[in-house]
């Protein structure tokens, strides 16, 4: 970058106060006069004087939150990766409300359960051919521990030699049988009622007739055949048992003229056994078991041939470097080739069947638990070498759009150097926002209004959730102000939602006043609905208060704790809710000085119950009327509620303060906090799209925060 992008701590304190009047990106380009029919905001960005620098915070080292893990492993690894896998992970605490900048503390169990999803990962690694299409095509099998075949059949296989075909013949304690060649069978001595012939086998009265197939090497097979009973004459029928290496993988009880058929795949290392077993019940007469099975076989070609050089490193290369957001260094690679040769011998010795698999599984997850990938050191001095600053701002791109890695077009731009252009990387932010808005929308939208991630509110919880994000994708897509946020004029629902909320679904996408604004989706008045009569209204209001307008509420100390108890306990619950809530804010000084804030907004809004449907009575029958004053102005009922928050200069401010904070991956300094209003502020008296904002913001919060190495 520039070295204008490397501030000091003098041109920290020049920044702040000339932030509030340009950028050190110079203009900005901004797209078409706005929409027509939105008047004129009133948001008055201050004077450079009054903008006094902050004190700069030495940068804490942050990492990345589960959900930027989770996005930036499914990229690196080019494959989906599961949410079960995070389901056990310690959720990150929120600050300013958003998990990217948490310096949560990992514990016993947290590390344990990330040992485990690193496992997990390395094993998607092994599974996905696109990552180790570069490989040697695996070797075939050699030295097999028996006669190595396609497909192997019990009675076409059987001989009267033992291990002959990969097939032997025992009693359950593993004693081999003897042959007789008289009969053709194979028998116990001295218990000569234990036999096994072609296609059919007997118990004894007291061990079992096992016929043992031994797998040649390495793979999948299926076994698919039955057992049947072959002497209906009589008796208590037997019970067939097939064993993996001594463990019951199948078991059926085969009465008098009954029958036991069985498909079963399985994996198989060279060496492992399958018994098929015949056990008599209280009688062993008439226990005569017709039996045959046919074993598919499909080998796993070893890679014996895979080394460092021609498949691992290449592989580690770039895993590592997309995962550290910057190449990686060759002291690092140095490392990983040394765990990979050393964890292969290790294998080896130990006899695990493929040791090139085991220790290309080790260095993974070494890689994928590296603090280089789960911190986030483009944040913080000397985090990056000298060179590797633009794989930086590259990476500053990316985790506020994305939540993740450069994409292809932005990592080769900052190995080019390209990067050092502010124009090029203004570019690239519109490009990234334009192609993963969805995933915008899910890591900044989500968390700002709260949709990313919810608890289970009914079958129609995903679509909810999908309303309130695709709502907000739509106002930042077509270059809408941050208004239509609140009253966009349109809702985007599927069938289920629509029903619920009694519209005609004819698209998508529906054109509604009534529906769609934040106030207005189901997924935030179920959400907020949540315990008594009393408290919905006092959730809903304090959510819009803090979310949509950034106000803070004073702290509930002691006293106030217990005035509140008071007051609650002293209120008649007959009264209607109004005027319950009327009570507490005239009767006690402390309660008062909150509710006055909370209740215009939370009564306003009992016009929806807690499904998040409209409503003119309770259910009682008693009308729902409210007559408060939000900011001066009288709020009776959703709709001119968000009339009154969208036209508040809080509320502009506050989306830039969110937007700017999320970048910033702090809160703003003392000195900072009239950039938000700069950013806020109308362009030629009508205000500016949220797209234009949240670009704003992104450049803005790297020229703030941008750290010489």
């Amino acid at each position: 970058m520039a070295a204008a992008m490397r501030p000091s701590n003098l041109l920290l304190c020049a920044l702040a106060l000339s932030s509030c009047e340009g950028s050190l990106f110079g203009p900005r380009s901004i797209p078409g006069p706005g929409p027509t029919g939105v008047k004129p905001v009133t948001v008055i960005p201050p004077p450079a004087e009054k903008c006094k620098p902050g004190v700069h915070e030495v940068p804490k080292l942050l990492r990345v939150s589960n959900f930027e893990y989770q996005s930036i492993v499914s990229d690196v690894l080019t494959a989906p990766v599961g949410h079960e896998l995070f389901a056990r992970w310690t959720p990150v605490a929120q600050v300013y409300g958003f998990d990217t900048m948490s310096e949560t503390r990992i514990d016993g169990q947290a590390l344990i359960e990330q040992l485990a999803t690193a496992e997990k990962l390395a094993a998607v690694v092994l599974a996905t051919p696109g990552l180790t299409a570069h490989c040697p095509a695996p070797v075939a099998p050699t030295n097999p521990a028996c006669s190595l075949k396609a497909s192997y059949t019990s009675n076409i296989d059987f001989s009267d030699a033992q291990g002959r075909e990969c097939w032997s013949y025992l009693d359950s304690s593993g004693t081999p049988m003897v042959f007789d060649n008289v009969r053709a069978l194979w028998k116990k001595v001295p218990d000569e009622t234990v036999l096994l012939w072609q296609n059919g086998t007997h118990p004894g009265s007291t061990v079992d007739s096992v016929r043992r197939w031994l797998a040649a090497v390495s793979g999948s097979v299926t076994l698919t055949g039955a057992f049947n009973d072959a002497d209906p004459g009589g008796g208590d029928g037997v019970v067939a048992t097939i064993r993996k290496n001594g463990v019951q993988v199948w078991t059926r009880s085969v009465p008098n003229g009954g029958s036991g058929p069985f498909t079963l795949p399985m994996q198989i290392n060279r060496g492992d056994t399958i018994d098929f077993v015949i056990n008599r019940n209280a009688e062993p007469s008439y226990d005569s078991t017709a039996f045959n099975v046919t074993i598919e076989l499909t080998p796993t070609a070893p890679k014996s041939n895979w080394t460092w050089t021609n498949c691992v490193g290449p592989l580690v290369s770039r895993l590592a470097s997309r995962g550290f957001r910057r190449p990686v260094r060759l002291d690092e690679l140095t490392d990983y080739r040394t765990l990979f040769e050393s964890s292969r011998q290790e294998a080896a010795t130990a006899g695990f069947p493929e040791p090139a698999d085991e220790a290309l599984s080790a260095v993974v997850q070494a890689v994928l638990l590296s603090p280089n990938l789960v911190f986030k050191p483009e944040l913080v001095p000397q985090g990056l070498d000298a060179q590797e600053r633009g794989f930086g701002l590259a990476s500053r791109l990316s985790l506020f759009v994305r939540g993740s890695v450069a994409d292809e077009e932005l990592w080769n731009l900052a190995g080019t150097g390209a990067l050092a252009d502010p124009k090029v990387v203004e570019a690239q932010a519109r490009r990234l926002l334009d192609a993963d808005l969805p995933r915008f929308s899910q890591h900044f939208g989500g968390q700002w209004l709260d949709y990313r991630e919810t608890e289970d509110l009914g079958p129609l919880t995903a679509s909810m959730q999908a309303e309130a994000a695709d709502v907000f994708s739509e106002v930042l897509a077509n270059d809408l102000p941050a208004e239509r946020l609140m009253r966009p004029g349109f809702t985007v629902v599927d069938a289920p939602l629509a029903a619920h909320y009694g519209l005609p679904f004819t698209s998508q996408k529906l054109v509604t006043p009534l529906r769609g604004g934040v106030l207005d989706q189901a997924l935030f008045l179920t959400r907020t609905a949540t315990g008594s009569e009393f408290r919905r209204p006092i959730h809903r209001g304090l959510w819009a208060l803090t979310r949509l307008m950034c106000r803070s509420l004073p702290r509930l100390d002691a006293a106030t704790l217990e005035e509140i108890s008071n007051s609650v306990n002293a209120i008649d619950r007959n009264l209607s809710l109004r005027e319950q809530m009327e009570i507490h804010r005239n009767d006690s000084a402390r309660c008062g000085g909150c509710h006055n804030m909370m209740d215009p907004i939370g009564l306003a809004l009992e016009k929806y119950d807690a499904r998040g449907l409209w409503r003119d009575r309770y259910p009682n029958g008693v009308a729902i009327t409210s007559d408060l004053e939000l900011d001066g102005t009288v709020v009776t009922d959703p709709h001119s509620l968000a009339a009154v928050i969208e036209s508040s200069p809080d509320y502009r401010a506050c989306v830039a303060s969110k937007l700017l904070t999320f970048g910033l991956n702090r809160g703003p300094l003392e000195g900072e906090q009239c950039v938000a209003q700069r950013i806020a502020a109308p362009i030629n008296g009508v205000a500016p799209s949220l797209k234009q904002m949240t670009i704003e913001s992104l450049l803005t919060s790297i020229e703030l925060t941008e750290v010489s190495p």
